[in-house]
């Protein structure tokens, strides 16, 4: 398999961390945003969701 011979070089993981970096206004907006775990909770039971057909 061509994966198991993949080495990834120093420069490949500075690259691949500059890329995955939000901008400064993703990571403003991602602020601002609820934690999931500080989100309320939804009493929806499956299959009660939707109206029936």
């Amino acid at each position: 398999m061509a994966l198991q011979n993949l080495q990834i070089t120093t420069v490949v993981a500075m690259r691949a961390r500059d890329v995955s970096r939000p901008t400064p206004d993703q990571q403003e907006a991602a602020d601002r945003r609820l934690l999931r775990d500080e989100m309320p909770r939804r009493e929806a039971r499956r299959g009660k969701e939707r109206p029936e057909e």
